[in-house]
């Protein structure tokens, strides 16, 4: 975890910033590109909303002292793309739907487990005291 920038660093606000852009570039690939959906400037802002609000969320966690947080929301946020790029291959109708669902529900697995291993690590910790 050396390559994670140290809690309370200016680091963080870096890559978030560089991550939203990732994010957002990855989403409008699935979207536009593999979905063949036709572009529309009103959903590419969105999609750059979603990313910019998940980056920060997770490099104000990260920035806070949680870095497992951060790597396995980051991680269950790839996770996420790769699954939903996987789910929108030829699809019709409500199948773009479910693969941007899919992505949601990988974030959200990525963020619990976070969650829960940040638990484990501060009662591990407390118990040493």
């Amino acid at each position: 975890m050396r390559l994670i920038p140290a809690e309370r660093s200016a680091n963080w606000w870096l890559l978030a910033g560089a991550s939203s852009l990732l994010f957002s570039v990855l989403l409008w690939i699935i979207r536009f590109l593999v979905l063949g959906q036709p572009f529309t400037g009103m959903q590419a802002f969105r999609f750059m909303v979603l990313a910019i609000v998940l980056s920060f969320l997770f490099s104000f966690m990260g920035w806070l002292g949680a870095k497992k947080l951060w790597l396995l929301s980051n991680l269950g946020t790839v996770i996420g793309f790769l699954l939903m790029a996987i789910y929108s291959q030829d699809v019709t109708g409500w199948e773009d739907l479910a693969s941007f669902v899919i992505f949601l529900e990988a974030v959200a697995v990525g963020f619990i487990l976070g969650l829960i291993v940040e638990g484990v690590f501060l009662v591990m910790r407390l118990a040493k005291k």
